[in-house]
């Protein structure tokens, strides 16, 4: 029998029209695997109310056609469950894409992987403000991130504009309290980032030892320094040495539960939020079917 696959695009992400989309799913889609519809995002959120209806219908297979916030999106709505994700990766920073090497941003390619792929099963997180697939964090990325989504361009540079906007005018250190596996900390943090990708987006930030099925988070915290070392901190952040930097610290935890002052910002997989109360995160292990490369083997 053939499996039923639902295409879920964001028109809007990454920047990159997908007007030839259809055209070139008929014409490199194995048909005599696959029968296949269509459907578009509208608004924020309406992705996961489409995957939802996929789930209600019985599609065997669901394809986010966008970024890391579609895949979110898609991810609430079938997280434990059979359903399958294929991705697409059209959007800005394609972290799990990036992660698993999947084509980015060639529709053709990323066709092929659906058609000869393999399926495997990896960690999300699960948290009192949604599902998390790729990161998540409080700071200066979460005060980024938001800056970045008010941009008008997309990108590597925009992002990079939006955290310098978001160093020298909109973002000051702040002391935290939380709990890591039930041991309670309290630092002033300049980021605290946590990662179940092994990037940030872009392929930058990387953090070598990440890994989607080992049942594990790692947070990276980068406690307040003096800022005549931002270039070097940023450096070493951009190019994935973070580790190096005295003032970050790498740990591997199941849970964590952040104590965060009013009307703090964070964000998950990219998307920015205000929040007045704890942020609590663990480990979801090997809950959610992806279809990946049948070359990979480092997830």
């Amino acid at each position: 029998m053939k499996k039923n696959i639902r295409f879920i695009v964001n028109p809007i992400a990454g920047g990159i029209k997908k007007k030839n989309l259809p055209e070139l799913i008929e014409a490199y889609l194995d048909k005599d695997k696959f029968q296949y519809s269509i459907v578009y995002t509208e608004r924020v959120g309406h992705a996961t109310q489409l995957a939802n209806d996929a789930v209600n219908k019985n599609v065997d297979i669901i394809v986010a056609v966008g970024g890391d916030g579609s895949i979110n999106e898609i991810a609430k709505a079938i997280v434990n469950c059979e359903i399958v994700l294929a991705i697409i990766p059209l959007g800005s920073g394609n972290a799990l894409a990036h992660h698993l090497k999947l084509p980015v941003k060639n529709i053709k390619k990323a066709i092929g992987v659906i058609n000869s792929g393999k399926q495997i099963q990896i960690d999300t997180l699960s948290s009192n403000n949604g599902e998390v697939v790729c990161f998540a964090g409080i700071g200066l990325e979460a005060i980024a991130a938001r800056t970045y989504r008010h941009l008008r361009s997309r990108g590597l540079l925009a992002y990079v504009w939006a955290a310098i906007l978001s160093i020298f005018f909109k973002y000051k250190p702040q002391k935290v309290e939380f709990e890591i596996d039930g041991h309670l900390r309290e630092e002033e943090v300049y980021m605290f980032t946590v990662y179940n990708a092994r990037f940030l987006g872009y392929k930058i930030a990387k953090v070598e030892q990440v890994s989607l099925v080992d049942g594990l988070m790692h947070m990276v915290i980068i406690k307040t320094f003096a800022m005549w070392k931002l270039p070097w901190i940023a450096i070493l952040e951009l190019t994935g040495k973070i580790h190096l930097a005295q003032e970050a610290e790498i740990i591997a935890a199941k849970k964590l539960k952040i104590h965060l002052p009013k009307k703090a910002q964070a964000q998950l997989d990219g998307d920015s939020f205000i929040t007045s109360s704890a942020f609590e995160i663990q480990v979801n292990a090997l809950s959610l079917n992806l279809i990946v490369p049948s070359t990979t083997e480092n997830y």
